[in-house]
């Protein structure tokens, strides 16, 4: 049995007003309480791969933890919500906002993604980094919605099931993926949002 090691970690907070979608929208880290960035680090493991979203708070946030050399991965990225990426929720149309809330796991927002294309993505994202990165820890910096999409698919939740779990900023989530030769992977998730 091979095993690797995911740290998920979601981005320090995004340094902009609330109330704002950020989703695929290119906003920086707010990385000023240094203690948190600090007591997350120490809980990392040294040797470890580190893969980002691209997007800046992720990758700032990488930085802060001592991911020198991280490898980018757009599978990884935070939800799109197309047109609605940087716009206020006060200021949506209200008549495409209540569509997407009826049922916002298969709902896409104009010119984005649903949850559920959210969810595929990131699945075929981990499932492939997990075989090339086999039997090694790997620190991925990323989002909400990502980190929720891989305890999803490690738990082999439902959309709707899996926006029920809570992903605070800074907060590590670990997964395991487990490798047999005979029956492949399976996965073991051994902390949520600590």
């Amino acid at each position: 049995m091979i095993t690797t090691r995911w740290w998920w970690v979601r981005h320090a907070p995004s340094a902009s007003s609330p109330g704002i979608i950020h989703g695929q929208d290119d906003v920086d880290a707010d990385l000023s309480d240094q203690a948190a960035i600090d007591a997350r680090r120490y809980s990392l493991p040294e040797d470890a791969v580190w893969l980002t979203s691209g997007l800046n708070r992720a990758v700032q946030t990488a930085a802060a933890l001592g991911g020198t050399e991280c490898r980018v991965v757009p599978g990884l990225m935070e939800q799109n919500f197309g047109e609605w990426n940087g716009k206020a929720w006060d200021i949506m149309d209200k008549a495409e906002a209540r569509a997407f809330w009826e049922d916002y796991t298969t709902e896409a927002p104009p010119g984005g993604e649903s949850v559920v294309h959210l969810m595929d993505r990131v699945s075929d994202a981990v499932a492939e980094l997990s075989h090339e990165y086999q039997g090694q820890d790997i620190i991925a910096v990323a989002h909400a919605g990502s980190i929720r999409s891989a305890v999803a698919m490690a738990l082999n939740l439902f959309a709707k099931s899996a926006l029920s779990i809570q992903i605070d900023n800074l907060s590590l989530t670990r997964i395991d993926c487990l490798y047999d030769e005979e029956s492949g992977p399976s996965w073991r998730v051994m902390g949520l949002n600590l």
